[in-house]
């Protein structure tokens, strides 16, 4: 059984239209910019779940209810659920009239009511499949396990001996007979007797007696016995503890059984449990246990340095969560009798971590569901390392457009299935940026990426002001990112989403326009120039710019090519021939003494094309040459002084940074 949809009303920043979140089997990711809601949802779920049940976290105050821009507050709160693969058993949710025929629902609502004294209270009402009067029970709820996570979460804490622990749970979910809990009594019994008949111990056992004696004289009969733990089952499991261990054990160069140690290590070169470095020989500690054998008196150095652990208060709060997350879904994977979904709800998991070990955390939290399908996981992001791994339909994107929040899943956008495996493989950290921005630009390569953030610092609209991120696709590749962002919602959600492409026209041999791929820079005609000017854009930009269209979205067109279109005046073309000078020493004069014997602006943007089409491996040193110059220009500018030779910023470039930097 797994939640498969949530919709939320009147809920703090959700309004009475509310939003919808759809989720599937396995890991989900909710995410957004910050303030967009994703707290909120996993709060709504926390308290869904613990509404009628003695397990309460959270509870549903009046401060909960939505405050709308007026200052009315809304008189209820509602929170629908829609559960898959319902088991039969559990007729209150049964919902035969579902999509797939094994669905349920129930609904709970929040409302104000005023008490004879005139106190204003909250009362909880809840139903099952739709219809407001179907009563639930509380086994409805006790069928699915929910344990959070939450962003500031005390990892150390929660490893603490106690009887909540999640080392207390863990245990006492792993031993449910209780035949093996009498074993594990009996051992703790027995060495309490052991330790009670040392000396020290009846020493301090007696000493304390006979104080209390002296106390009580005659009025109390009492005395006390001391021991490990108390010797039961419960007090085992609330005074275990966690501390850390190193997983690899250095055997010096200064240690006594170093030599023997090395010898070891030059006939087990195979072994990957033996390492060989600079400060002496490293052995994995998992080597004890391994049928190799292994030098008595290595061995037994390697155990002793290994029995030397630190408190987890020593370790780095990164790791720390991960040791929790460890227990909590091995706690998790337990098979319970009654549950159906485990439910895991995570705020944040990249806390405290670096890049590539969330990475791991996501593929650990992927393999847990793979491991045991009964478990669903539902987190919180920030991260674009977690975006980027995560199944582009197992995320639902929290956004606020004219002063609402709104909810955009990407299960229900307008990708093609080919548009899903295209996405799930070049959709890079850098790419996955893009769901975090209000205003995104698509480029096509390495030459618009290095100029466009330059040419809209000059234009007094720097992208990170705007919260605008700009997505190299590296190619014309445009269309899984268009229809990733082609659906009603994504209108509001996206709204300033543009396309910067060459139309790449003369480019079809059948045509009369066609530019032959072989003419060079001193080919220049004018027939090349008319043709250039007059020419059919390619059909990939006709069909693309279609398409944009039909999902709202704006594209700007470059007349042939971005350094065609570079070439709009003539103080342009002066610094495009002396950037191309620097990439070409030798065929860079020859370049500029063919301009120069040009006299039209057509003619010679015509022969910089022609020069750079042949020679493209120059484009990213050229960008960057012109990216200087306009940035040098712009600090000349602030400084109010004069510019020589002004470099201009082509028109579809300016209005392309306008459009996603638009108030």
């Amino acid at each position: 059984m797994y939640l498969k949809k949530l919709l939320i009303k009147n809920f703090r920043i959700f309004d009475e239209t509310g939003i919808e979140l759809i989720f599937n089997k396995g890991v989900n990711a909710i995410i957004g910019e910050n303030n967009s809601g994703k707290s909120s949802v996993i709060d709504a779920l926390r308290i869904v779940y613990s509404t009628v049940t003695y397990r309460k976290d959270i509870f549903f105050s009046k401060s909960d209810f939505h405050v709308g821009e007026d200052g009315t507050v809304s008189d209820y709160a509602q929170f629908d659920v829609y559960l898959e693969d319902v088991p039969r058993r559990m007729t209150e949710i049964w919902n035969p009239q579902s999509e797939s025929g094994m669905g349920g629902d129930f609904h709970i609502k929040f409302e104000k009511y005023t008490v004879p004294s005139g106190a204003e209270k909250v009362r909880s009402v809840y139903w099952g499949f739709g219809t407001e009067g179907n009563q639930l029970s509380s086994d409805t709820f006790e069928a699915t396990e929910v344990v959070f996570l939450g962003a500031l979460r005390d990892s150390e804490s929660e490893m603490k001996p106690s009887r909540n622990s999640k080392l207390a749970q863990l245990l006492r979910n792993l031993v449910p007979e209780e035949t093996v809990r009498a074993e594990l009594v009996q051992v703790l019994n027995n060495a309490n007797n052991d330790l009670l008949e040392k000396e020290q111990l009846k020493k301090t056992r007696n000493t304390i007696n006979q104080n209390l004696a002296r106390i009580e004289q005659e009025f109390l009969n009492q005395q006390i016995d001391i021991g490990l733990v108390e010797p039961r089952f419960d007090s085992i499991a609330s005074s275990l503890r966690a501390w850390v261990k190193p997983k690899w054990i250095l055997i010096n160069k200064e240690d006594s059984v170093y030599e023997k140690a090395h010898s070891y290590f030059q006939s087990h070169m195979d072994l990957k449990k033996i390492q060989n470095g600079a400060k002496g020989v490293y052995f994995e500690i998992s080597i004890l246990d391994s049928e190799t054998e292994l030098d008595t008196e290595v061995a037994n150095r390697v155990r002793e340095i290994a029995n030397k652990s630190f408190e987890l208060y020593q370790n780095g709060l990164g790791y720390n969560n991960l040791l929790f997350m460890s227990a909590v879904l091995g706690d998790m994977a337990i098979e319970k009798g009654g549950v159906y979904q485990n439910l895991l709800l995570v705020e944040e998991p990249e806390a405290h971590l670096h890049p590539q070990l969330q990475e791991l955390v996501h593929n650990f939290l992927s393999d847990a569901n793979k491991n045991d399908g009964n478990i669903q996981i539902i987190y919180t992001s920030h991260s674009p390392t977690l975006a980027s791994k995560m199944d582009i339909e197992n995320i639902n994107l929290l956004y606020e457009y004219g002063h609402k929040k709104y909810c955009l899943p990407f299960s229900q956008t307008n990708l093609t299935e080919e548009n899903k495996k295209y996405l799930q493989r070049y959709l890079d950290v850098t790419k996955s940026q893009m769901f975090f921005a209000r205003g995104i630009l698509f480029v096509e390569g390495i030459s618009e990426a290095i100029l466009l953030p330059t040419m809209a610092k000059a234009l007094d609209r720097p992208f990170e002001k705007y919260a605008v991120e700009l997505v190299n696709v590296d190619s014309v590749a445009f269309t899984p990112f268009v229809n990733l962002l082609s659906s009603d919602k994504v209108k509001t959600c996206f709204s300033k989403v543009s396309v910067i492409t060459d139309d790449d026209r003369c480019a079809k041999k059948n045509e009369d326009d066609y530019i032959d791929k072989n003419f060079d820079y001193d080919d220049i005609s004018s027939t090349v120039v008319a043709n250039l000017q007059n020419g059919q854009p390619s059909d990939r930009c006709i069909d693309l710019t279609a398409l944009c269209s039909g999902a709202g979205l704006n594209i700007f067109t470059a007349t042939k090519t971005l350094e065609y279109a570079l070439c709009c005046s003539e103080d342009n073309v002066y610094h495009m021939i002396e950037a191309l000078k620097t990439c070409y020493t030798d065929l860079g004069p020859k370049l500029e003494t063919k301009i120069g014997s040009l006299s039209q602006l057509s003619e010679k943007a015509a022969c910089v094309w022609l020069f750079i089409r042949t020679r493209d491996k120059c484009k990213g040193a050229v960008a960057q040459y012109i990216s200087q110059v306009i940035n040098d220009q712009h600090e000349l500018r602030k400084k109010g002084e004069q510019i020589q030779r002004e470099f201009i910023i082509p028109d579809y470039l300016k209005n392309a940074i306008y459009s996603v930097t638009e108030q």
